[in-house]
C-alpha cells in the first residue's frame, strides 16, 4: 500500500495522473549509469512495474555514476543490485529483472504490451538491435546516450514516426548491424564501454528521459525532436527527426496466433503445437554443434552460441548454427536456445510465413 502523502507534491502538478503511472509497465534496457537514473526517477514517481534487462555485472567504475549501486554490489548482476536499490526507495514498484541480452531476455509480446521502452544502451549496434525488435513489436521507445561532455535524448513514440535507424546512413546501419550479428553468431561479448562519462551528465540525460516517459504514460504532450545536450556550454539544441522511407527497422509484425505451451517449453512442445509442414524460426542463430578446424574435434552442443576452446588442442571452436528450431533436439528447452518467454516466432509454411505468440 502506498504511504499516505508520498506523491502529494506530484498530485499538485497540472495533468498528473498517478493512477496511470501505477498501471504502467516500463521496460528499461541497459542498467548502467543512464539506466540507473531512469529507473530511479520512474520508481520514485510511482510507476507500477519496471522490467530491467541487462546481462552485465557491476565494476568499481560504475559506482561513481549509478546511484542504485553500492560498493558491496561489485561483482553482482546489475539488474539484481538495481532491483534491491529500488526496493529501498520505491517499495510499491514491482521490479522484474532479466539478466540477459534484449533478444534473449524479453519477448516481442512483452515489448508490444509495455507502456514504454527506455533504451539506455552504450553502443550503436545495441541500439540498432533494440530498434529492430521495437519496430517488430510496434512499441513506443525513448532512447538516450551520453558522450564526452555531451548527451542526447531521442523520443520515438509515434507508430509511423522515425526511429534510431532513420538517423543513420545506409552504410552506418549495415556496418553496425553486421557487427552485432557477427558478435552474436560467434558468441563474442559486447564491446566494452570505454567512453568517458560523468554522474551529472548521466543524471541529467536519464532524468530528462524519465520526465518525457512520465508525460507520455500520462497522455501529456511530448516534443518529438531529438534533444542534444552540451555539457561544456550548458546549452540544449532540439533537432528535427525525420523518418527515412528506406530504413529497414519499421516492419511491424502481423497478428500472431496464440500458442499456449506452459512454463519452460521444449522444442518438442513447440513442434507439437504446429502443423506438420511448419518450420519454426528463431530470430537469432542458436548452436547445434561445434567443430575444431585444427584437430577435427566435433561435438553436438545444442544451445546458445558461446565462445569455447577445443578440449583437445585448445584452438577456438567454430559453432554450427541454425535458425530452424525443429533442427534442435526435441527435448531442448527453448530458453536454452535463446528464445525468451512471450516471444513471437515466424513459422515457415509452404504457402509463406505465419506467426505464433508463445504464451
Amino acid at each position: 500500500m502506498i504511504a499516505d502523502g508520498r506523491f502529494d507534491r506530484h498530485l499538485r502538478l497540472p495533468g498528473w495522473d498517478q493512477a496511470r503511472l501505477r498501471a504502467a509497465t516500463i521496460i528499461v534496457v541497459g542498467v548502467g549509469a543512464l539506466g540507473n537514473a531512469v529507473a530511479q526517477a520512474l520508481g520514485l514517481a510511482g510507476v507500477g512495474r519496471l522490467l530491467l534487462c541487462d546481462m552485465d555485472r557491476i565494476e568499481a567504475s560504475n559506482l561513481s555514476r549509478a546511484p542504485l549501486f553500492t560498493g558491496a554490489d561489485i561483482g553482482r548482476l546489475k539488474v539484481e543490485a538495481a532491483r534491491d536499490g529500488l526496493a529501498r526507495i520505491a517499495p510499491d514498484t514491482v521490479v522484474d529483472i532479466r539478466a540477459d541480452r534484449l533478444e534473449h531476455g524479453i519477448g516481442l509480446a512483452e515489448l508490444r504490451a509495455a507502456s514504454l521502452v527506455m533504451g539506455c544502451l552504450d553502443s550503436r549496434a545495441a541500439r540498432l538491435a533494440l530498434a529492430g525488435r521495437r519496430g517488430l513489436a510496434g512499441a513506443p521507445w525513448i532512447d538516450g546516450a551520453t558522450g564526452p561532455w555531451s548527451g542526447e535524448v531521442r523520443p520515438y513514440l509515434a507508430p509511423e514516426g522515425p526511429c534510431y535507424g532513420c538517423g543513420l546512413t545506409p552504410g552506418e546501419r549495415a556496418a553496425d548491424d553486421a557487427l552485432a550479428q557477427v558478435r552474436r553468431g560467434c558468441g563474442l561479448p559486447a564491446e566494452p564501454d570505454s567512453a568517458g562519462a560523468t554522474a551529472p551528465l548521466s543524471a541529467l540525460v536519464g532524468n530528462l528521459m524519465a520526465l518525457l516517459a512520465l508525460r507520455h504514460v500520462m497522455g501529456l504532450d511530448v516534443p518529438p525532436d531529438l534533444l542534444e545536450l552540451d555539457g561544456a556550454t550548458g546549452r540544449s539544441v532540439p533537432v528535427r527527426q525525420r523518418r527515412d522511407p528506406h530504413c529497414p527497422y519499421h516492419h511491424r509484425l502481423p497478428a500472431a496466433r496464440p500458442l499456449s505451451l506452459g512454463p519452460d517449453p521444449s522444442v518438442g512442445d513447440l513442434c507439437a503445437g504446429l502443423p506438420a509442414d511448419a518450420v519454426p524460426l528463431a530470430w537469432t542463430p542458436f548452436q547445434l554443434a561445434v567443430a575444431c578446424r585444427r584437430c577435427g574435434f566435433r561435438a553436438e552442443r545444442p544451445g546458445r552460441v558461446a565462445a569455447a576452446d577445443c578440449p583437445r588442442c585448445g584452438a577456438r571452436l567454430h559453432p554450427r548454427t541454425s535458425l530452424e528450431l525443429d533442427r534442435a533436439p526435441q527435448g531442448a528447452k527453448l530458453r536454452t536456445l535463446g528464445v525468451p518467454a512471450a516471444e513471437i516466432l515466424a513459422v515457415r509454411r509452404p504457402a509463406g510465413l505465419d506467426y505464433v505468440e508463445l504464451c
